[in-house]
């Protein structure tokens, strides 16, 4: 361990400060640290493979084995503190040991033990075992105790937190069909009977472990730096060893000048050509800087001023005065803040009038992507709607009456559908009017999105259904 090597400022630090600079490690190296654990923690998956069946125990072990990875993630950090970026061989090399190290005590007594992010410090790169990490780990933890123990409890919220956010973004990137299904099988009391909804979950957990242990490794680590430089002043070692290199590198240009100082041949030269005392007096006194010089100045006469005698007589009167200036200032400033203040509001009416005059409202011509307008549908929409379903182009179909279905909504029902509203935006502003016709028109875009998206198209029943209950019998006029 060379401390002249490190890549990171060693002082000491406050607790906080500690973790953030820890932070900072685990955000150097986050995604080397990251393929780290997963290289960690996939044998796992391949030594568990025969429990796929007992998704409960699945999660439960690989909770249990995950800090392997973090002891690779602490290898990565820890060399990468003083100036060693490892290669993968070596990584190779250590990850069967991050596997067998002491696994009965880290992975089973002290697996639970709130003083994990010091202790496996302590424990890896010190090699300290029985009394001798008991001791050390007394030394080290008088220095960010408490924090280390705040430390694992956050770790454990975050993993929780992370893997309920990954779980319900993935729930609301499902279409409305999938959701609704989901959401209608979802039962609290059975919900650990359903194999999806336990896989999606230790998926979830698994995804969020990757990331928070990364951090935390790295949180870790930087107290157990901190502490070791509080405990034997690093700060202070590095301060001499700087010292040293640098009066080594200046020894020899020292020793160079006491031996020209003090050889015969210098002491010669300077007896021969130093001058007499009188004419090294006699040379100075002849500078400029010895000259004498003289300069006269007029100094100016002082005119006292004159007192006013009216206000020197009358100090009241003054005073009166100037609070009716005061006070007319006030009231000017007043006035002029006023007559802004107007203006400001008589503008902004004019152009709230000028926009209402000005404003018209157009119709979308083309939803995402579909045209609506009266050239772009045929006269009788629904017979030929038809007649392409009879056709086999079952999609064009469905188009032609979900767009018949948005025209009618934008000219004779007045729904302001926007040109770059979605499927689910149109039937958010068609519930909003609550029209008799909005149940038809959600049943219509959900077979639409299964059948554009999913490839999913209605069978002929359905689709006979969705034609006799068409409730849009006008044309759309141009």
């Amino acid at each position: 361990m060379k401390l002249e090597e490190v890549t990171m400022e060693i002082r000491p630090r406050t607790d906080w400060e500690a973790v953030d600079s820890g932070l900072a490690m685990a955000r150097r190296d986050f995604w080397r640290c990251w393929a780290l654990w997963w290289l960690a923690v996939l044998p796992v998956f391949l030594l568990i493979y025969p429990l796929r069946d007992w998704p409960m125990w699945w999660v439960a072990i690989l909770l249990w084995a995950k800090w392997a990875g973090c002891r690779m993630v602490l290898y990565q950090l820890s060399r990468r503190l003083f100036g060693e970026n490892p290669s993968w061989k070596s990584l190779w090399r250590e990850l069967p040991r991050a596997w067998v190290r002491r696994f009965f005590y880290r992975m089973i007594w002290a697996r639970v033990s709130p003083w994990k992010p010091i202790s496996a410090a302590v424990e890896d790169l010190e090699g300290l075992r029985g009394d001798k990490f008991s001791r050390r780990m007394g030394m080290i933890n008088r220095k960010g105790e408490g924090v280390a123990i705040l430390l694992t409890l956050l770790s454990a919220l975050g993993v929780c937190w992370l893997a309920f956010a990954i779980f319900m973004i993935g729930l609301l990137l499902f279409p409305e069909s999938v959701q609704t299904r989901w959401s209608e099988s979802f039962d609290p009391e059975r919900m650990f009977d359903s194999n999806g909804y336990l896989w999606l979950m230790i998926a979830c957990v698994t995804a969020a472990s990757s990331l928070i242990d990364v951090f935390f490794t790295g949180a870790g680590f930087g107290l157990y730096i901190n502490s070791r430089t509080w405990i034997e002043g690093w700060d202070v070692e590095l301060a001499f060893k700087r010292m040293a290199n640098r009066l080594l590198g200046q020894a020899s240009l020292w020793c160079g000048m006491l031996l020209l100082l003090f050889s015969p041949w210098s002491h010669a030269a300077e007896e021969e050509l130093d001058p007499t005392p009188r004419e090294s007096i006699e040379e100075v006194k002849r500078h400029e800087d010895f000259m004498v010089h003289k300069e006269k100045y007029r100094e100016p006469k002082t005119v006292k001023p004159r007192s006013s005698p009216s206000i020197s007589a009358a100090p009241g009167i003054a005073q009166f005065l100037t609070g009716i200036g005061y006070l007319l200032l006030g009231v000017f400033l007043l006035a002029l803040m006023a007559g802004i203040v107007w203006l400001i509001s008589r503008a902004k009416f004019l152009q709230s009038n000028a926009n209402l005059s000005l404003k018209t409202v157009e119709k979308a011509r083309v939803v995402m992507g579909m045209e609506v307008t009266a050239a772009s549908l045929p006269k009788n929409l629904l017979d030929h709607a038809r007649q392409l379903w009879s056709a086999g182009e079952c999609l064009q179909a469905m188009s032609l009456l979900y767009r018949g279905s948005l025209a009618w909504w934008i000219d004779s029902a007045r729904v302001s559908i926007q040109e770059s509203d979605t499927e689910g935006d149109c039937l958010r502003r068609v519930a909003e009017l609550r029209h008799p016709h909005g149940s038809y028109f959600h049943d219509l875009t959900q077979a639409w999105l299964l059948g554009a998206y999913a490839k999913q198209l209605p069978p002929q029943e359905s689709w006979e259904l969705l034609c006799q209950r068409w409730p849009f019998q006008e044309r759309r006029q141009a």
